[in-house]
């Protein structure tokens, strides 16, 4: 599998195994995100904070409070009650990921980090089951999109992505991060693209929550070519922290 075309590029993959998945079980950009975040939380905009250990968050409510009568012809001119801010995503500290976990695929991997290649391609995970994280991406459960990328298959050896296009809405990714935390992500929804289509805007653009993509190689494959014809996004978003 290897990385093409304009930055940040789609997919490509070189050989062919498929199979059917069972219900029973179950780093420059980065920089941007992240001070996003900060700021954010520094201007008491983050409303939802790691509790300590990392285990649970801890909401921060605003509440109004409201003085006993006094009488009007003395008393100063009345504050306006504070009202609570609309609410506002849940958002973690920058913290690299080292396990990726699909229940419902029932499959687990360790995560490598992947940068670039002197000619601009993307570096891919060496081996089936390993999946790697895009370090010019935001950490998981930053702002912003995190990417990984894994294979559908390794030489002839099924990938721990190849079940990635059965994924439904409401099914669940867990990413294990170096903090301890695990960042759950619930999938919105699964597509498909032919590459010379590949969504890149979509998959790689600013979002205004922390969002999760993960990317594999789909549809035919294509011998004379040596390469799958399609790419699969799984598009999923940050639900809570473990």
């Amino acid at each position: 599998m290897r990385i093409v075309g304009v930055y940040p590029p789609p997919l490509v993959h070189v050989t062919r195994y498929e199979r059917r998945r069972s219900r029973s079980g179950s780093r420059s950009t980065t920089r941007a995100w992240t001070a996003l975040s900060a700021s954010l939380a520094a201007a008491g905009v983050g409303a939802l904070l790691l509790a300590p250990g990392g285990a649970e968050p801890v909401r921060q409510d605003v509440v109004a409070t409201v003085s006993a009568p006094v009488d009007p012809a003395v008393a100063p001119a009345a504050e306006p009650l504070a009202v609570p801010s609309a609410a506002v995503p849940l958002l973690l500290t920058a913290s690299a990921p080292v396990e990726v976990r699909i229940p419902v695929l029932r499959v687990s991997a360790d995560i490598v980090d992947l940068g670039l290649e002197d000619d601009g391609e993307l570096e891919t995970p060496d081996g089936a089951e390993p999946v790697g994280w895009y370090t010019g991406s935001p950490t998981p459960g930053v702002l912003g999109p995190a990417v990984l990328a894994g294979h559908v298959d390794w030489a002839g050896e099924p990938g721990t992505f190849v079940g990635l296009r059965e994924l439904l809405p409401g099914d669940e990714v867990e990413v294990q991060r170096a903090d301890g935390s695990t960042a759950v992500f619930v999938v919105d929804r699964v597509t498909e693209h032919d590459k010379d289509e590949f969504p890149t805007d979509e998959v790689y653009g600013d979002t205004t929550t922390a969002q999760l993509r993960l990317i594999t190689c789909g549809g035919a494959f294509d011998e004379g070519t040596g390469d799958y014809r399609d790419n699969v996004v799984v598009f999923a978003s940050l639900v809570a922290v473990r």
